[in-house]
């Protein structure tokens, strides 16, 4: 029995260190106000991802926003403040680099809804959008409409989706943006920062989509 209490002391601390992620999201939760961390447990730089849909909060963090993370280090991703008498609560998408962590869902958690994810094609229109994005349902209508060809992808359908866009996008940004959907790519250029899309719609060259 003491030779096992010998090796679990021994052992215990290795194991912790190989449980820890390499970058991990922390959350500080106060009265006032829910602080979340991305912690980064390398001796490298990575970039951390972070998108939450809050309900219960004073606004709905809604804004995808990337963020560089320097070594050993934790920086403040995001602050949420939880309104009077309301019961908070929120999904996440957080992720480093290529790594994407589970979506928590309300119905069949852990399921993966199959996608068909065929190679881009540089010339033509690819649609990163997700269900209660009033932008997303806009521009989407607007391209049937206008019999504009493209192609819509669901980041939440299935994780393949998310990691195809955040390949692409994590080239486009300098580590600072707020990441809005939707997000279009055409001839690897992104589109992630609408903040008008009517005047979006009005001033883009949809003539260049093949």
């Amino acid at each position: 029995m003491k030779l096992f209490l010998q090796l679990f002391i021994l052992l215990f601390p290795v194991y912790l260190i190989a449980q820890t992620p390499a970058v991990e999201l922390i959350e500080d939760k106060q009265a006032k106000r829910w602080t979340l961390y991305a912690q980064n447990n390398t001796d490298i730089e990575q970039e951390a991802f972070l998108m939450v849909k809050g309900e219960g909060f004073r606004r709905s963090a809604d804004r995808p926003i990337i963020k560089k993370i320097p070594p050993n280090s934790k920086v403040v991703m995001m602050i949420l403040i939880p309104l009077k008498g309301a019961t908070p609560s929120y999904t996440k998408i957080f992720t480093f680099e290529e790594q994407l962590q589970t979506i928590k869902k309300r119905k069949g958690e852990g399921q993966k809804e199959h996608v068909n994810l065929l190679p881009v094609n540089p010339e033509q229109l690819t649609v990163f959008v997700e269900n209660d994005c009033e932008k997303c349902t806009y521009l989407t209508k607007y391209l049937r409409y206008n019999r504009i060809k493209h192609r819509t992808l669901d980041i939440k359908k299935n994780s393949a989706v998310f990691n195809l866009m955040w390949k692409h996008l994590k080239d486009s940004v300098s580590g600072r943006e707020l990441i809005k959907l939707p997000v279009l790519m055409h001839q690897e250029k992104m589109y992630f920062d609408i903040i008008n899309m009517e005047h979006f719609i009005q001033n883009f060259d949809w003539k260049k989509i093949d």
